[in-house]
């Protein structure tokens, strides 16, 4: 990357514009820098300018269907003073001004329109929530997946940019929307370990959907209830497989737990695969099969030794103390092998699993089912 051309004269005090817009939760930096400079009648080659210095000699701001602009804390400072809103407000809504995904760039103002999106995905928001925000559908989300979910509205909706695509509404598949409160709920009470024990179920039904026989007979239901919308299978894999994907994130959840207080025996462990296999079976999913998936999971997170005497006692009673009073659930800590470097709140998907799967992939190494003897400091 060249470095940012020098700027001869300092910069004059940032000015608030006459117009402002509404924020749109979780939208890329790019569409709503485009939707201020639109209700201000300021050219984009002309607005970006206003507030930084392009970090590439010659930069020009680029479409933000396809890339999306960062900034460095002093262009953000100066967005700030241009949009009336805090920084704070600013960083809520637009996931790409976040502090960690700032440029790090010092000195003056300074932005740029890397080509690598920084672990996000440009996602074509809600037409819905555009009409009542007010703006053009092709506004843009800066997701964590390829997909999200319009709670408010029951709508999927999907990085797909195609002329005449537009988001797939779920009224015939009500279990999807149903299943998304679920998920919702989830990662509320159990935080980053909520979220990467959906992560890991998300991985494990994807290897489902990825090997034909393994496909349980409900998702083939949902495509034909989806129309026309059916018909592209890698596009609306994730919406059909994901009521599934999020009761089995329960299930992960609910083992990830009691390894991480310890109380994980062999035969709690031997009963909680057998409920697994049933709902398998409840599913239509061979469950031999499938259950050498979620074996494979296992060996990532086998159980532990027990504290010591009165160990475990004390570390309850440390937790009740330090949580809230009116904190019910208590957070789902992250342990290995979820403490990399990226499975925190901005990672995606496939950073959060501890699974190598991923959506459409061939699966190319057989699956070994983990061995059914346990011991205590992992495998037998």
């Amino acid at each position: 990357m060249a470095g940012r051309p020098r700027r001869k004269k300092p910069w004059p005090p940032a000015q608030r514009l006459a117009l402002s817009v509404r924020f749109i939760g979780g939208e890329s930096t790019g569409s709503y820098i485009r939707r201020l400079a639109d209700a201000n009648g300021i050219p984009d080659q002309e607005f970006w300018p206003m507030f930084g210095t392009p970090l590439r000699k010659g930069g020009i701001p680029d479409d933000p269907r396809y890339r999306d602009g960062y900034l460095n804390a002093a262009a953000l400072d100066r967005l700030a003073v241009m949009a009336g809103r805090s920084i704070g407000e600013l960083q809520s809504a637009l996931p790409n001004l976040r502090t960690k995904r700032l440029l790090a760039a010092a000195g003056g103002p300074a932005w740029d329109w890397p080509w690598n999106t920084r672990g996000c995905f440009l996602v074509r928001m809600c037409e819905v929530c555009a009409r009542i925000k007010g703006t053009a559908w092709d506004s843009y989300l800066a997701a964590d997946a390829t997909w999200q979910v319009c709670a408010a509205h029951g709508r999927w909706l999907d990085n797909r940019r195609e002329p005449g695509t537009t988001a797939i509404a779920l009224s015939a598949v009500p279990e999807v929307a149903d299943a998304h409160r679920l998920r919702v709920l989830l990662e509320r009470r159990l935080g980053a370990g909520g979220r990467a024990m959906f992560a890991d179920a998300y991985a494990i039904a994807s290897c489902w959907w990825n090997i034909p026989v393994f496909n349980a007979p409900v998702w083939r239901t949902r495509r034909r209830a989806l129309g026309s919308a059916g018909r592209d299978e890698l596009r609306v894999a994730p919406l059909v497989f994901y009521p599934e994907a999020v009761h089995l994130a329960y299930r992960l959840a609910a083992r990830e737990r009691q390894r991480q207080r310890r109380t994980l025996t062999e035969e709690a462990d031997r009963a909680w695969l057998e409920n697994v296999g049933a709902l398998l079976k409840e599913w239509g999913i061979p469950v031999t099969e499938g259950l050498a998936v979620v074996e494979e999971w296992m060996v990532r997170h086998p159980p532990v030794c027990p504290a010591p005497a009165g160990r475990a006692g004390l570390e309850e009673r440390v937790t009740d103390a330090k949580r809230p009073a009116r904190g019910r659930y208590r957070r789902l800590s992250l342990h290995a092998p979820h403490t990399g470097p990226v499975t925190g709140a901005d990672a995606t998907f496939s950073d959060r699993s501890c699974l190598h799967w991923r959506l459409g992939d061939l699966i190319t190494t057989q699956l070994q089912p983990a061995p059914r003897g346990w011991s205590l400091g992992g495998r037998a």
